[in-house]
């Protein structure tokens, strides 16, 4: 089963072919490479402001040395991937930077807004244990979750259908305990339901800021179990965020019961 077929509890399904029609370009789209080279700097500019209302971002962002785009994975709007680290005053957030970036097509027409989302996972300083933030199951999580966003297209649509969305990934070495049986690491994308702003603005509209929560493996059993997933995950959402860890992304914690 494909990784979308996990998030909707699905059986994979033969694709079917139809003729879509063009979309219009949108009343803020521009076109030549100057202009969007401007709209992507206002769009760098707008959530690098947000960002820092959340904590003290480093100066530096986390960025691969070769982009995942030349070695066959998901392209993001302008090409460029990165994550940025925001500490607070207990916390850290890992937060992708570029998801968001306006799309350019071949004829030099640039898109506001991208996927029209960020997403990021939120931690105790402590679940580092002072080893580095890029060698981190913690970065591996919020990696694959913004590669998928990337490659799905349409996160945002399925976030406003359903209240949140559940992934299962294979992360490279997860803490003992967090993996299932089928050895994938279960995680919820929330908008709104904790401490962090649902979404933040720019000048060509907003964008939503999607917050990656890892579950205990029960957790993303009885997602898989339910009758009704999406009711399933508005339940689980709810009781991770009435919790004493919320939805911070702790790999020792009891499961909420379903």
């Amino acid at each position: 089963m494909n990784w979308l077929g996990k998030i909707l509890g699905k059986t994979a399904q033969a694709p079917v072919q139809e003729d879509i029609p063009p979309v219009p370009p949108s009343q803020h789209a521009v076109k030549g490479k100057q202009a969007g080279a401007q709209m992507l700097a206002a769009a760098c500019a707008a959530r690098d402001a947000f960002y820092a209302t959340l904590g003290t971002p480093d100066a530096d962002v986390l960025a691969p040395l070769v982009n995942p785009a030349f070695m066959g994975g998901p392209r993001w709007p302008s090409l460029r991937q990165a994550w940025r680290v925001i500490r607070t005053a207990d916390t850290m957030i890992i937060a992708s930077d570029g998801l968001s970036d306006p799309f350019e097509d071949d004829d030099d027409i640039f898109e506001p807004l991208g996927h029209l989302l960020e997403v990021c996972v939120e931690f105790p300083v402590a679940a580092l244990d002072g080893g580095e933030i890029s060698a981190s199951w913690l970065f591996d999580l919020v990696y694959q979750v913004s590669q998928n966003v990337a490659d799905h297209g349409s996160i945002d649509l399925l976030v406003q259908r359903h209240g949140s969305v559940s992934l299962a990934l294979d992360l490279q070495q997860p803490p003992a305990g967090l993996e299932n049986e089928y050895e994938q690491v279960g995680v919820v994308l929330t908008q709104g339901a904790g401490r962090l702003p649902a979404q933040f603005d720019t000048p060509y509209g907003p964008v939503m800021l999607l917050v990656a929560t890892v579950l205990q493996p029960a957790e993303l059993d009885a997602i898989g179990a339910a009758d009704d997933k999406a009711q399933a995950r508005t339940a689980l959402v709810e009781q991770l965020a009435a919790s004493p860890t919320g939805l911070l992304s702790v790999a020792q914690r009891p499961a909420v019961n379903l």
